[in-house]
């Protein structure tokens, strides 16, 4: 009996982190398929301001932060109240620009990428490197 309720006041009186004035909430960025609805494995997250790309999670397809770090070496924290802008790329996927208002808690922002239509009927002529006009194959090799 004395040890639950010794069990009870330590639990009890445990308290949560909190967040220092300034320093950022997780934002939570989910990146999925318009049409598979599934995770975009290859897809990366950046801000405007920074030089980085942030890869997602393989599996999962998301990537979280408090933060972010510009080029002049200061820290971007993710505070609430404050408009975060993104943009979420991935190879053959159109790239989305997101702006995002920061809240408290519950961060989560799902994206929607949608593949790039690739078809196309251009008909590209082949030309030679270093030459305005193709070869003639009679004229005869390299060494004529």
């Amino acid at each position: 009996m004395k040890t639950l309720l010794f069990m009870t006041v330590l639990l009890g009186t445990a308290d949560a982190k909190k967040r220092k004035k300034g320093e950022g909430v997780v934002v939570n960025v989910k990146v999925l398929d318009k049409e598979t609805t599934k995770p975009v494995a290859t897809a990366q997250v950046r801000h405007p301001k920074e030089d980085l790309h942030h890869r997602v999670n393989e599996v999962t397809g998301v990537w979280y932060a408090s933060e972010v770090l510009l080029p002049d070496g200061t820290q971007l924290h993710f505070t609430p109240g404050s408009a975060l802008e993104l943009e979420i790329s991935a190879p053959g996927y159109v790239t989305q620009h997101v702006r995002y208002d920061v809240k408290r808690w519950k961060n989560k922002i799902e994206i929607v990428l949608q593949k790039m239509d690739i078809t196309t009927d251009i008909d590209i002529p082949l030309t030679p490197f270093d030459r305005e006009e193709q070869r003639d194959p009679a004229a005869g090799g390299g060494g004529n």
